[in-house]
């Protein structure tokens, strides 16, 4: 049970920090106050608006000022630019703290970047005694951040563990959240989780394409998947083709989701970390070059990654 009189700090009101923000906002106890940062101040506004009735979210005006007053932060932003802006800016950061009013804070990192880069501020949040650092890079998409059955890879110690998975319970399911092991494994898990349900959407998305080119029913076609061995996630939770999973990014015209240019990024990674290790690879380099090319379309920019149906050329069912 969380501690009535903990402080909170989320920073990035985002398609996936929304939700998590809003599920810990009522989870955690009344008398516990939570401090929002974004650095759009209308997405703020209307967190609090939202979410704040009580009296008890409160808006900071830079990640400097919530580590002044949090005992817990967790961070949630797009890319390893944002998460370096957000902990090192030596005038806003979560980092720059007047020493007279440092706080030791359990730093929960919830973006899915490069583990160097996490752990290279990890080793800095040690070095100024600012308190702990772990990865906890989520999946689950927008819709799982919102109805809170994210699953969590965890990278941190295991004396600091039992805390972290009480805070991620908050926001997820247990059976979904992971220690994966030292500082930065939970990251290198997310990385190969996201190379895998690439794979597996745009291989989703070529199947059923051909089905409909075939004459085949697309509703149909996926519920036979979906009983047989073709079925996976994304066939089931997160469909790339429009109306086969209602409620998600692709069934809304792919507004929202898991932005296509960040897909790319983290899929970028992933490769990059084989080409590292000399894993070989066989599906990976067609699979960049075809989400490569997806981005470079003005049509395609800003929207769901699932788009890469579209890309195909697939139609509406």
């Amino acid at each position: 049970m969380p501690a009535p009189t903990v402080t909170y700090g989320f920073i990035g009101l985002g398609q996936m920090g929304h939700g998590m923000a809003k599920n810990l906002r009522q989870k955690v106890p009344e008398t516990s106050a939570l401090w929002v940062f974004d650095i759009n101040k209308e997405i703020m506004q209307r967190f609090v608006e939202e979410h704040g009735q009580a009296g008890n979210v409160k808006t900071a005006s830079s990640p400097r000022e919530v580590a002044e007053v949090a005992d817990i932060v967790l961070t949630s932003v797009p890319q390893a630019r944002h998460v370096v802006e957000v902990f090192l800016n030596p005038n806003t950061g979560l980092l720059s703290v007047d020493p007279a009013k440092k706080r030791k804070i359990l730093f929960l990192e919830l973006s899915t970047i490069d583990a160097q880069v996490s752990s290279e501020i990890a080793e800095k949040v040690a070095a100024a005694g600012h308190g702990a650092f772990v990865d906890a890079p989520c999946s689950g998409g927008a819709m799982g951040a919102e109805s809170g059955t994210l699953s969590f890879m965890i990278g941190s110690p295991n004396e600091l563990y039992p805390r972290v998975l009480d805070i991620c319970k908050l926001l997820g399911k247990e059976s979904g959240i992971f220690h994966c092991g030292d500082l930065g494994s939970g990251l290198k898990t997310k990385l190969l989780n996201n190379y895998l349900s690439s794979l597996t959407a745009l291989a989703t998305a070529e199947t059923i394409n051909i089905g409909i080119k075939g004459g085949l029913d697309a509703h149909l076609l996926n519920k036979v998947l979906n009983a047989s061995s073709g079925m996976n996630f994304n066939s089931i939770t997160n469909n790339p083709v429009p109306s086969l999973t209602p409620g998600n990014a692709a069934s809304k015209g792919y507004i929202g989701g898991f932005s296509l240019e960040l897909c790319l990024s983290v899929l970028e990674l992933g490769y990059k970390a084989a080409q590292d290790l000399g894993a070989k690879t066989v599906l990976g380099t067609p699979m960049l070059d075809a989400f490569r090319d997806a981005a470079k379309n003005p049509d395609f920019q800003g929207k769901d990654s699932k788009i890469i149906y579209k890309w195909l050329g697939g139609i509406d069912p």
